[in-house]
């Protein structure tokens, strides 16, 4: 959600330090940008969600570190796509397993 030049495309609403806010499906947070942090592999429209571990005193341990992250979609009551399905089913507003 931010560009080469450092300009970001976060929604207001979200002020860096922004945590243990709720936030309701359909709440736009943002706009993709086409900054991938200087990587060398070129850059493609995603977006990358997961829910970042804090050091026990309030502060983020690095996200880049996949040990510190955990999958988002059981808190979201969703499950993964690719635990229910062997075909991309595509987007949906509600997103099931069969």
């Amino acid at each position: 959600m931010a560009d080469e030049a450092g300009n970001d495309y976060i929604e207001p609403a979200f002020t860096p330090g922004t945590h243990e806010k709720f936030v309701s499906q359909g709440t736009l947070l943002g706009y993709t940008g086409n900054y991938n942090g200087n990587s060398l592999r070129d850059v493609w429209v995603h977006l990358h969600f997961s829910i970042v571990k804090d050091d026990g005193n309030g502060r983020y341990t690095n996200e880049l570190d996949i040990a510190n992250t955990l999958d988002p979609s059981p808190y979201l009551g969703m499950n993964l796509n690719y635990a229910c399905t062997t075909v991309a089913t595509g987007c949906t507003a509600n997103p099931t397993c069969p």
